[in-house]
């Protein structure tokens, strides 16, 4: 009697971020991809401020949150974190481990975590839980493959709200510490990889994984942009979707609208109803064109594209005020490639060369109303006479910026780590299911 054929290694991942996960579709799609080339994937979030751990499984990985930091309160917790958090702004922001707070919550929450887990690899999306990996395995000899996933160029994120210079700076000084040590960087635009590789003693090049959306065939979104926004077919719609501050520039489109006649703008952004709302529409109403300003639903992810696709323009009004948004090519501008929208962006420098390069709509000055106006108006009279974005070029960039192209990028950095534990990961011939891309964590 003969043996069976012995079992199949799957080399173990460990994904870390900073939030709950079900909104993070870089996440997902990343452990799921991991996943169907053949590694067993668990990827650890952040519960929510004072609630209980929670787990799911899609697409083949697992997702984990872990209770991490006191719900706000008047609780012994809460206040020891309140007070850390306090102290932590007397001393120099380089110094990381005691100026940001929230490192210390995430070294107790991932790090017993991640030892129990005893991964080959770990993967760190953003730089929020870098210091709590290295921590985790201090010695070199004995940790493993650590991959860094820089969603942004944290040198000089975007200043707004509670990220403060200071804050900016902290997490700079975390980055430019622990990243020497990371087997290989990744990250979402080639401006961002090799302003890193000019910045940082680097033991491999940086790999470029954009952000991009899944190629569906026939999925169509749930709900119609324009039965949202209350618009018929022949009304010109501009559309902006993606995060919502000041930082993003919706007040510059606004104050376009009284000098592009007869156009309306929906936005689309998570939360919804969004904390900004009521500003957004003050500031449509003093502009007077408050019947033009609608707020609508979001959708899933992955149905964002075709619910962008009823609108004729797409608008990304971002201020260059820091690199990191003027080296980006955010996940926005490849969600309307996929929509198939012309594109009428501010002039921050990655995604207008974009545009510009592939003929895909108009730039205008940021911060500049009348700008943006005769962008908006130009592109929809090129749409109007035929002379809107190349078919063909179109459907070039929705295959290489598809997350279909994208994970084959992904796998490739893995089947390269110097371990060599995952070298034998393959992106399988087989089609994604939406049903991949959700996470119900029941509730938590």
């Amino acid at each position: 009697m003969t043996d069976g054929p012995a079992p199949v290694h799957r080399p173990r991942v460990a994904m870390v971020v900073n939030n709950g996960m079900a909104n993070d579709s870089r996440v997902i799609k990343s452990a799921v991809s991991l996943a169907r080339a053949g590694a067993d994937v668990t990827a650890f979030g952040v519960a929510s401020a004072g609630a209980a751990g929670a787990e799911t499984t899609s697409g083949g990985a697992h997702f984990v949150r872990l209770p991490t930091f006191p719900r706000r309160g008047v609780t012994a917790s809460y206040a020891a974190y309140a007070v850390r958090r306090r102290r932590g702004r007397l001393g120099p922001a380089e110094r990381w481990r005691t100026s940001l707070a929230a490192t210390t919550a995430y070294a107790r929450a991932f790090v017993p975590a991640l030892r129990e887990h005893a991964p080959d690899v770990v993967h760190v999306h953003d730089v929020h839980v870098l210091g709590a990996v290295l921590e985790a395995w201090p010695d070199p000899a004995t940790r493993p493959a650590v991959v860094y996933d820089a969603h942004e160029y944290v040198a000089d994120l975007a200043v707004s709200g509670a990220r403060t210079r200071r804050v900016v700076d902290g997490w700079a000084a975390l980055e430019a510490e622990v990243i020497p040590h990371v087997d290989r960087v990744i990250t979402v635009a080639d401006g961002i990889a090799r302003r890193l590789e000019a910045e940082h003693p680097l033991r491999a090049p940086v790999a470029v994984v954009h952000n991009a959306p899944l190629a569906w065939d026939h999925l169509r979104a749930s709900r119609d942009l324009r039965a949202e926004a209350g618009v018929g077919a022949d009304t010109a719609l501009a559309v902006y979707s993606g995060a919502v501050s000041a930082a993003r520039g919706l007040d510059t489109v606004i104050d376009a609208l009284p000098s592009a006649p007869g156009v309306h703008l929906a936005v689309v952004a998570v939360p919804h109803p969004h904390p900004m709302a009521p500003e957004l529409e003050r500031r449509a109403r003093e502009a007077g064109v408050a019947d033009r300003l609608h707020l609508v639903p979001p959708v899933a992810s992955a149905e964002v594209p075709s619910y962008l696709s009823a609108a004729d323009v797409a608008v990304s009004p971002i201020h260059g005020d820091s690199a990191s948004y003027d080296m980006a090519l955010p996940n926005k501008l490849f969600e309307f490639i996929h929509a198939g929208l012309p594109i009428a962006t501010s002039d921050i420098a990655a995604m207008a060369g974009f545009v510009r390069e592939h003929g895909l709509g108009a730039v205008f000055r940021q911060r500049d109303a009348i700008d943006c106006a005769c962008a908006l108006v130009e592109v929809l009279e090129r749409v109007r006479v035929g002379e809107g974005p190349d078919p063909g070029v179109l459907a070039r960039l929705r295959h290489e910026f598809s997350w279909q192209t994208q994970e084959r990028h992904l796998v490739e950095v893995y089947r390269d780590l110097p371990s060599g534990a995952t070298a034998g990961l393959e992106v399988p011939d087989r089609p994604w299911h939406l049903e991949e891309l959700q996470l119900d964590f029941g509730g938590a």
